[in-house]
């Protein structure tokens, strides 16, 4: 099952199969999908932190499920995956996955479309599509190489071996390694500075870093010739330029 929990601005998505080590099923595929879409719709959500029950953030698919139904049964479950993968980044708020234990297969994809990546040092990040003989999905291949590179994504596609919280770090495939009783207090503290942010501006700012990858400099100064004029309505910039002025502590309401 998928729990979401609010507090504060901060919404919290739980997958929560510990005796399964968290392995995602088609219908919590949907889950999380739908979790996402009203968090995305939900203003009092400004920041949210995706995790795991127990010990393990997912073990990824359920491999039970795994080819049945012939080729549209597995179109279908390719269909549901990517809608989840969409939802969780293209929402227009801060996202910190927060990893213990097993992040695995589409799992680490998952991880991967997030802001941030917060990790015990113990963590085990592993694609193993190698394995059971798949070719990489959940946008995998993309998201390893726009963080690490050709090569060393390749390396760790091709071998299937796990990677730890402390060299995830050291990769740029995650922000923080820490000890693992210590990962979701540093996901929360993270969160609640976000969720009192100017919660457009971040969203904004979200949509040209993914953008960057593709662009070129003059592409990147039109998305912002587009924005900045949008954004100097909202009534954060107003609270921004007003604080500033009276040199006192902003108070943002996400609007």
């Amino acid at each position: 099952m998928i729990r979401t929990e609010i507090t504060g601005g901060v919404a919290t998505v739980t997958i929560d199969r510990p005796a399964r080590k968290n392995a995602i099923t088609l219908a919590m595929r949907t889950d999380i999908e739908l979790a996402f879409r009203a968090l995305q719709d939900d203003d009092a959500v400004r920041a949210v932190i995706l995790t795991g029950e127990g010990g393990d953030f997912s073990a990824g698919a359920d491999v039970s499920e795994m080819g049945g139904g012939g080729i549209p049964g597995s179109l279908m479950r390719m269909r549901h995956m990517h809608r989840m993968v969409r939802a969780v980044a293209n929402i227009d708020k801060p996202v910190i996955a927060a990893v213990r234990g097993n992040c695995i297969g589409m799992s680490w994809s998952l991880a991967l479309t997030c802001d941030f990546v917060v990790a015990a040092e113990d963590a085990r990040f592993q694609f193993a599509f190698r394995h059971i003989g798949l070719a990489p999905d959940g946008g995998a291949a993309y998201l390893l190489t726009r963080y690490v590179g050709l090569q060393r994504a390749k390396e760790i596609m091709y071998s299937g071996r796990f990677v730890s919280g402390i060299e995830a770090v050291s990769l740029g495939l995650a922000f923080q390694a820490l000890p693992a009783e210590a990962v979701h207090s540093r996901a929360m503290e993270m969160a609640s500075g976000f969720a009192t942010a100017p919660t457009i501006a971040l969203g904004m700012a979200k949509r040209q870093f993914d953008a960057a990858s593709a662009q070129t400099l003059d592409q990147a100064l039109d998305l912002e010739e587009n924005m900045q004029p949008l954004m100097v309505q909202t009534e954060d910039f107003k609270e921004g330029t007003l604080s500033f002025n009276e040199r006192r502590r902003a108070n943002f309401i996400g609007a």
